[in-house]
């Protein structure tokens, strides 16, 4: 017997329906790109009247294979793009010039970033599907930033014209349908609380020796579904249990995606202004306000969270002070709450000077210590020891960058899919007093967000 959710994604004329259909019709008009180092940028601004478009939902009528999709912490601004006009190694993006179609173009188009938690690291068979998703311009772009939505399509010299209109008219006229997901079952983790104290052990042996003051250490979980699981429809299911966070989706061909809810940030950049945090030290909610603000101030007295915590501190300040001409840092932490689990975390703002780029500052800033350890070198030389999952993109940078601005998450809280399976993350941060059976009830608390899938 098939169980599992039941979603409806049929009624009247979208607002993107329309606009995809006046798109076509530009299209039909447009000439070629003749230039290697170029792309054209066409768009249409989609009146909502008052209401915001469903990302999501359109972006399950949308083929699939190549979607993406991105939505920062504040629900600010929020884009999906389907398919890939370029793809580039990360920082290479910058050579390609943006020119304007049939009309004058203010808005930059954006390309979406995916890369490993180990750079220098090969991606296991697993996350091979991965390899060139690092920096991708899509050819078509639904995108929100405030109240105002735009629907754009990027065009290359390898653009084919015949498959992008196909695309848009599959968009322009959506497959009014009812979906009924699959049920999701866990099914194993990648080794028991047994397998995982002795891993904790040895990295506070490692820490003990002074070769480390502190190490993240991951592990996962895997869930079965009944059937292949649309990737969009799980991330739309996983936001209503986790609605705060910055919000992924990475496709890489049919039946493969790497998707979360992270609530951490890496950095966000508005021209030369750039934002930064520290997270890490964790407590699980409470069942009501009482409890879960004791919980809060327990973890803002904890020595031992607070100790993990200035690693992260200590590191992106050093990181942020070498390459700006002013940094303001939190005198104190705050209490950052997500549906399951509440962090310390403390914000940092920079004025970055002029010769640094957004990959300059992504291979300076990552990893932080909250996901890999200090000092980071050593700890990412004990990681490639100590754990087997394999990250791939798990903790890695994730986000959106376009010439004015960028927006990069750590990609925690997050799960890879592959056909009717998926596997969730989680990790902990180990230092001295730390114990293993408490490490592992918080990668717990952290996993309950995919526990409530199979619910």
């Amino acid at each position: 017997m098939l169980t599992g959710t039941l979603h409806q994604t049929f009624g009247a004329q979208t607002p993107m329906e329309s606009a995809a259909r006046e798109l076509l019709a530009r299209i039909a008009l447009a000439k070629p790109v003749v230039c290697d180092n170029a792309f054209m940028r066409m768009e249409v601004a989609i009146e909502c009247r008052g209401e915001q478009c469903d990302f999501l939902n359109w972006l399950r009528c949308a083929p699939s294979g190549e979607r993406r999709y991105f939505r920062d912490r504040s629900a600010k601004f929020e884009i999906a793009g389907i398919g890939k006009c370029l793809a580039s190694k990360f920082g290479e993006h910058e050579k390609f010039d943006q020119h304007v179609g049939d009309a004058e173009i203010a808005i930059q188009s954006v390309w979406f970033v995916a890369l490993p938690f180990d750079a220098n690291c090969a991606l296991d068979s697993a996350w091979s599907p991965y390899r060139n998703n690092g920096c991708v311009l899509p050819e078509i772009e639904l995108r929100r930033d405030g109240q105002t939505h735009t629907l754009a399509v990027n065009l290359s010299v390898d653009t084919s014209f015949d498959a992008l209109k196909q695309r848009l008219q599959t968009i322009a006229e959506p497959v009014k349908k009812c979906a009924i997901e699959p049920a999701l079952v866990r099914e194993t983790d990648d080794f028991s609380e047994a397998q995982w104290t002795d891993v904790v052990q040895s990295g506070l042996q490692r820490i003990r020796s002074g070769s480390l003051r502190k190490i993240v250490l991951a592990r996962a979980r895997t869930y079965a579904a009944s059937g292949p699981l649309d990737p969009v429809a799980v991330l739309a299911r996983l936001c209503a249990f986790e609605s705060s966070g910055f919000r992924f989706l990475i496709e890489a061909g049919q039946g493969k995606a790497f998707l979360g809810v992270t609530p951490e940030r890496l950095l966000s950049r508005n021209k030369r202004s750039v934002r930064s945090e520290a997270i890490a030290g964790t407590r699980p909610r409470g069942v009501d306000d009482v409890a879960d603000r004791l919980l809060g101030e327990s973890l803002l007295a904890s020595e031992k969270d607070r100790r993990e915590h200035e690693f992260v501190v200590e590191r992106l300040r050093e990181v942020l002070s070498s390459l700006s001409v002013s940094l303001r840092v939190d005198a104190e932490p705050r209490i950052l709450r997500q549906a399951y689990v509440q962090h310390l975390a403390t914000r940092m703002q920079a004025e970055i000077r002029a010769d640094f780029s957004d990959a300059d500052l992504v291979a300076l800033l990552h990893p932080t210590p909250a996901v890999a350890g200090a000092p980071v070198p050593c700890a990412i030389k004990a990681l490639r020891d100590l754990e087997t999952i394999g990250r791939g993109l798990y903790s890695g940078p994730v986000g959106i960058v376009s010439r004015d601005k960028a927006e990069i998450a750590v990609a925690i809280r997050s799960a890879r899919i592959d056909g009717s399976t998926l596997k969730a993350y989680a990790g902990a941060g180990i230092v001295e007093g730390s114990i293993a059976a408490d490490e592992w009830r918080e990668t717990v608390h952290k996993l309950l967000a995919f526990e409530r899938l199979a619910t």
